[in-house]
């Protein structure tokens, strides 16, 4: 069962994400190892090094209401009056909207870039990771972010290390 079997219940259609991970960084990782990579898209602070780049699609539910309403009109018994009759009716409906982003990992934070929708957020700040075999899922505090990637295990495996590294 996939990510998003588990999250939609298999009924909707998602594109597939390509890597841009070089395959030299993804045994690096495979093998229990940071690698460092050289990104010039993102200003890194002093001592921080990218362990991770990909592609990835960021899942956002959006709330939806329709409103219907249906109804008469009559002339009344009595001289300027009317009946009206009618009948209301709203509808809630979730829908799911995608935006392509890029993931970056360094040794100190995770970035998403993503117009309108991105982040920065430090790892003292992450409450959980759960990885999919075709996403992850990332909590800060009452924000959750779904994000769809190529592979949801080797960002995963970068999370650890560095929490484990951390730790010391």
């Amino acid at each position: 069962m996939g990510f998003l079997d588990a999250l939609f219940g298999g009924n909707k259609q998602i594109p597939p994400v390509t890597s841009i991970l070089p395959d030299a960084a993804r045994r690096e990782i495979l093998a229990g190892r940071l690698p460092r990579l050289n990104t010039d898209t993102i200003f890194l602070k002093r001592g921080e090094y990218c362990c991770y780049i990909d592609k990835a699609i960021l899942l956002q539910d959006k709330t939806k209401k329709i409103y219907r309403h249906a109804g008469t009109s009559s002339p009344g018994l009595f001289k300027d009056t009317r009946m009206n009759f009618g009948v209301g009716d709203s509808k809630e409906y979730v829908e799911t909207q995608q935006f392509r982003a890029i993931l970056y990992i360094t040794n100190q934070r995770i970035i998403l870039n993503c117009k309108d929708h991105g982040f920065d957020r430090p790892y003292k700040q992450l409450s959980a990771v759960k990885p999919f075999t075709n996403g992850m899922e990332l909590q800060y505090g009452e924000k959750t972010y779904t994000l769809v990637l190529p592979d949801g295990n080797i960002p995963y495996q970068v999370i650890k290390m560095i929490q484990q590294r951390r730790s010391y």
